[in-house]
């Protein structure tokens, strides 16, 4: 069974089959709406099911013909979202993943599909999945932060430099708030992510335009941390959430603020807000590069020795 936007309520239904700790926003259709919007192909979700079980994979769907390639007829690759993907199921037995696969290759065959790209869940660890099936091949490390321990058991383990610039923040009479379904600071958020994106020399994929911040905060619902100088937005970030887990998917500064140490303070009360949530987890996400010794990944590392494959 292929899915497209338009089946957003059945393809929400055919989700809730499967356990909340095996499945992630990622997966959603309003997740997928946000990047079709983007440019970035057709959004799609193969559905497997057998025997009461269910498999699925979204992915996003592009013509390679324009590539400049000289073919008989159209052809096509697929990706997921930015993000994490691959499949999710409610059945890890040889057999099922078999059939998935026999079906899903099949329906590649029939669609002219000659290339696949997956990002594997570093939590979800849905790699096992497909390793039999895809060249999987490890990336770097993410951070994640568990949060079944209590609030004070969690910051006791912040890095020390960690918690003398918590200190520094407060001493310097910065507040955060969250904010979750209005958003306020939208448009403050949007110009701190522009000013750190060129602070950064980012790629230019991450310059997102208005039209997809719309979509992040009127469809996904996110929850909107800002840190405040004086009653003045200078750090903020973004979290996106779902059942079991929350994850830091942007973060925006001042430049001239930093000296204020905001992100240190705005981090820890993301962690503080998942936890009041009830999320098993906050994931942190990785470093900038695939190497061990990456600066944001030691930063991240500063709150959470918790890490995941990639």
């Amino acid at each position: 069974m292929i899915l497209t936007l338009e089946d957003n309520k059945k393809w929400n239904n055919l989700l809730s089959k499967i356990d909340r700790k095996n499945k992630d926003i990622y997966y959603t259709p309003e997740y997928y709406s946000l990047y079709q919007s983007l440019g970035d192909g057709i959004a799609l979700c193969f559905v497997y099911e057998k025997n009461e079980e269910i498999a699925m994979y979204p992915f996003l769907k592009n013509s390679v013909n324009s590539l400049g390639f000289d073919l008989d007829k159209e052809y096509f690759d697929i990706q997921g979202a930015y993000g994490y993907n691959g499949v999710i199921s409610s059945c890890q037995n040889p057999d099922f993943i078999n059939g998935f696969y026999e079906r899903f290759n099949k329906y590649c065959d029939d669609e002219n599909i000659i290339a696949e790209f997956t990002r594997f869940h570093p939590i979800l660890a849905n790699q096992n999945f497909s390793k039999d099936h895809l060249t999987c091949r490890f990336n770097r490390n993410t951070v994640s932060v568990g949060l079944k321990q209590s609030y004070d058991d969690i910051t006791s383990q912040f890095n020390n430099s960690c918690k003398r610039a918590i200190k520094k923040a407060i001493k310097n009479d910065l507040v955060v708030k969250v904010y979750n379904n209005k958003y306020p600071f939208k448009e403050a958020f949007i110009e701190m992510y522009y000013e750190t994106m060129k602070r950064l020399n980012s790629e230019d994929y991450l310059f997102f335009n208005e039209k997809y911040f719309d979509c992040l905060f009127d469809e996904l619902n996110p929850d909107h941390f800002v840190v405040f100088s004086d009653k003045l937005p200078i750090a903020s970030s973004i979290c996106l959430t779902s059942d079991n887990y929350s994850h830091y998917h942007l973060g925006a500064s001042c430049t001239q603020n930093l000296y204020l140490r905001p992100n240190n303070i705005l981090f820890s009360e993301m962690i503080k807000t998942a936890k009041e949530n009830e999320y098993e987890f906050l994931h942190l996400g990785g470093g900038n590069s695939e190497e061990v010794d990456d600066s944001l990944l030691r930063y991240k590392k500063n709150f959470s020795k918790n890490t995941s494959d990639f």
